[in-house]
């Protein structure tokens, strides 16, 4: 299945319904036992948190986020590429998928560089520019003669400036067209590092929340697994997750900030304080007319951003962990995350687009006859990422298969070298691992492939399973140098504006930045909050299945 995931001999999904055929077949698992994590919890709040997604996205509402994003952070090249970067973040906090993050802002940071490309006219330069260009023009004509005498007397110099064979000296560049060169290089530049930083956005703002990512939560799944198999629970939520995940995403936007305007405009640029040329200006006047065009909020906009605001409280307060969150009114264990996102979800279908006809809420009298929903089926069913929930599912099932046939524990058992390395380095090189081959490899399948192989390592090193898939799952969010890695990253390189080595000389060193940042986060927040020092199941229980599993497997093989 691995290497079908890998050539794409069969489209994924189809790929992903293997499980359900072999495993069976091969005697590993009933088929019922396989079906049953094809839907599970974490599918459930794969599927509902995107349909919250999709109201965002019907109503509009992520359009007017990002535009008022750009006009607060302004139009000079540093400035727009942070618009760009932090309202492309902000969105793929919550869509779960980056393709669709970035097929959002597509199309706005299309419009805004041909506006920076077109030459602006003189209605487009302020007063004082007008002023300054009208004195400069009585001065030019006076002096119009004399340009002209000197021209002419510059011309007969170079013609009679010849060798003795009667060739021509070569000729040399004027000043003006050198700059020209420079002037349009530095637009190319500037456009490669807008177009990069929404891919990178994108990846870096998924691994801020739990459903930011798919692989988030594949990594979830695995380790709710694992401690359900020793009676425990993992203890990793939506609003815990924001302990390790959102600093580590912050810090990496800012150093991606910082990278990408040293990168791709250079540090004289980067550090210069002059003010908007003619070209920053009409940008922002773009921006601008495209966000009044926009008009007021809808009545449709303020109940999909009710209803998200009410989600992420709903998620933030439901196990807080150091107080009681309202799940607490409950059977321990009943409630989760993809509760909240399907009562929210489920409430999108009927509450009103429009303003109800009630009292003094009455609507317009000529669209007499029921209201539409924010959130349709058809909607749902044409755009929703199918594909997702059935890969998540294969990925589960082979991960349950790999528990009960104790292969992660052997495979885990086969790494055992990594236990003379220290803790952090052990973190470091597995995050590099699972960075590089992402580069090559779809996230959503290296972090399925990954994850029971890193649970089984984790038992058999005694270590904290958290302390090693978490950064693993994170990193593979954050692959930057091929198009192949994530959806992000392939849609941006299908946009026309970079190459492949553009991709390659600037995702290196965010791959390498981003590596840094998470290593350092889990070994400092993220083990204090955790308690990730100390290993969390009984040892000698684990023990025995080490060795039992182990056993089994060798016998198996031989």
């Amino acid at each position: 299945m691995a290497i079908y995931w890998f050539t794409d001999a069969l489209p994924m999904a189809v790929t992903s319904l293997l499980p359900v055929a072999l495993l069976p077949l091969l005697g590993v698992q009933p088929s019922k036992e396989v079906c049953q994590n094809y839907i599970k919890d974490v599918s459930m709040l794969q599927l509902t948190g995107f349909t919250v997604a999709l109201a965002i996205e019907k109503c509009g509402l992520h359009t007017r986020i990002a535009l008022k994003t750009l006009l607060i952070f302004g139009t000079k090249p540093r400035w727009l590429m942070l618009g760009f970067l932090l309202s492309t973040w902000f969105l793929a906090m919550w869509m779960s998928t980056s393709g669709s993050t970035v097929a959002m802002m597509l199309p706005i940071l299309e419009a805004v560089l041909k506006k920076l490309e077109s030459t602006p006219d003189l209605d487009e330069e302020d007063d004082d520019d007008v002023e300054r260009n009208t004195k400069s023009s009585t001065k030019a004509k006076e002096n119009e003669a004399f340009e002209m005498e000197i021209k002419t007397e510059m011309k007969g110099e170079l013609e009679q400036e010849t060798q003795p064979n009667g060739k021509s000296l070569p000729s040399v560049d004027h000043p003006d067209d050198d700059a020209a060169k420079a002037k349009v290089h530095a637009q190319k530049e500037m456009e490669k590092g807008l177009t990069l930083c929404i891919a990178y956005a994108a990846g870096i703002g998924g691994i801020c929340t739990l459903t930011g990512h798919a692989a988030n939560l594949i990594f979830k799944s695995n380790l709710d697994d694992l401690y359900e198999r020793h009676g425990q629970e993992a203890g990793v939520t939506f609003a815990t997750w924001l302990i390790v995940g959102f600093p580590c995403s912050v810090i990496c936007l800012v150093l991606a900030w910082i990278w990408m305007q040293f990168l791709f405009l250079g540090w004289r640029q980067t550090l210069s304080l002059q003010k908007d040329n003619t070209n920053d200006k009409a940008a922002k006047k773009m921006l601008r007319k495209e966000y009044e065009n926009l008009g007021p909020m809808s009545f449709a906009q303020k109940a999909v951003l009710g209803h998200f605001v009410v989600l992420v409280i709903l998620w933030l307060t439901r196990d807080p962990r150091f107080i009681d969150g309202w799940a607490w009114f409950f059977k321990k264990g009943f409630v989760s995350d993809a509760t909240s996102a399907s009562l929210v979800a489920l409430s999108l279908f009927i509450f009103p687009s429009e303003r109800p006809r009630l009292l003094c809420c009455k609507r317009n009298r000529e669209n007499p006859g029921p209201v539409p929903a924010l959130m349709d089926w058809d909607t749902v069913h044409r755009k929703m990422s199918w594909f997702v929930l059935i890969f998540m599912g294969a990925g589960l099932a082979m991960a349950d298969a790999c528990q009960k046939t104790g292969l992660s524990y052997w495979i885990g058992y086969q790494m055992g070298g990594l236990s003379s390395l220290p803790p952090w380095l052990m973190v470091f090189i597995i995050s590099v691992g699972s960075t590089l081959i992402t580069d090559v490899i779809s996230n959503t399948a290296t972090c399925t492939m990954l994850m029971p192989i890193l649970a089984g390592l984790a038992v058999s090193l005694k270590v904290n399973p958290i302390y090693i898939m978490w950064p693993a799952a994170m990193c593979t969010n954050l692959a930057f140098m091929l198009p192949v890695a994530t959806s992000a990253t392939a849609m941006v390189f299908a946009f026309g504006r970079v190459t492949v080595m553009d991709m390659v000389k600037a995702g290196a060193g965010l791959n390498v930045i981003c590596v840094l940042v998470i290593t350092f986060g889990m070994n400092t927040w993220g083990k204090a909050a955790f308690n990730l020092g100390e290993f969390p199941f009984d040892v000698l229980n684990a023990t025995a299945i080490i060795t039992n599993t182990t056993t089994v497997a060798m016998v198996t093989t031989y």
